[in-house]
């Protein structure tokens, strides 16, 4: 196989593919602050980088990877899309896959945040549901927390979620040229520290009411301006590797047997 990138093959080439191999890796992100040390595309970078060593493991091919979702975040540099419309065009790439003859599809988020991913598994049962050409179809979301996670230090006060130590021993790993490990930076620390008990506490919801059925304002703590949520200060590439490869260690049987379970169903 000339490449393992399916934006980088030619028609013949997904043709020939096709023939003899029908699965496929779809990564997604987004573009949002990450502190001051990341770049406002770390989640594509991780996201792209962790298809591809999936792709290897499956010998199989990456879909050019869809850059934008729904942050939540507004700090400069944050470019955030509904998560309806993130929805609706993950469905239309899948139609798309499916229909030039796809049949395997693993999903793999580098952007965990709640909205879309809660959305996007209802919306693509839906999409099965609803339409009867999807159905030899096999989607797969793959988070490599779902698998793998390394053990917190027990002295940490709270979780390593966005910008913290896994996503700084990550892109150490995949762009160091990227890292600017000088800069890192946190909230004050009454924030900082909030932000590391519910990754959700930047959020400000208000109400007129009270009531729980009304729909609340949101908007973010004014209050945040770095929006860190972990530990960047203790990363290392060596972590990075360690969770990529632990992760792959664990699904691969999985996965593995999952295509093979597909390929017999389809054919019975």
């Amino acid at each position: 196989m000339r490449t393992r990138l399916m934006g980088e093959m030619t028609v013949k080439e997904v043709r020939e593919y096709l023939k003899s191999n029908q699965t496929i890796v779809f990564p997604y992100g987004v573009v949002e602050q990450h502190g001051y040390h990341l770049p406002l595309n770390t989640d594509n970078i991780n996201a792209e980088n962790f298809a591809l060593a999936l792709a290897e493991k499956l010998d199989c091919i990456v879909a050019p990877c869809l850059n934008y979702c729904f942050s939540g975040g507004q700090l400069a540099g944050t470019i955030n899309v509904k998560p309806t419309n993130f929805c609706n065009m993950v469905c239309d790439i899948m139609e798309a896959l499916v229909n030039q003859g796809f049949r395997n599809i693993f999903i793999t988020p580098g952007h965990a945040g709640s909205e879309s991913l809660v959305q996007l598994k209802e919306a693509l049962r839906i999409l099965k549901w609803l339409n009867p050409g999807m159905k030899d179809a096999m989607i797969m979301i793959i988070c490599r927390g779902e698998f793998f996670r390394i053990p917190a230090p027990a002295d940490r006060k709270g979780g390593d979620f966005h910008a913290g130590d896994l996503e700084t021993s990550l892109m150490l790993n995949y762009r160091p040229d990227l890292v600017q490990l000088p800069a890192v930076a946190v909230d004050r620390p009454e924030i900082a520290e909030k932000l590391r008990i519910d990754p959700d506490a930047y959020q400000q919801r208000t109400t007129f009411s009270g009531l729980p059925q009304e729909i609340p304002n949101t908007r973010q703590d004014p209050a945040i301006e770095v929006g860190v949520m972990g530990y960047p200060g203790d990363a290392d590439p060596a972590k990075g590797i360690l969770y990529t490869e632990k992760a792959l260690e664990k699904m691969m049987p999985l996965l593995k047997k999952a295509v093979e379970d597909a390929e017999k169903a389809r054919n019975q």
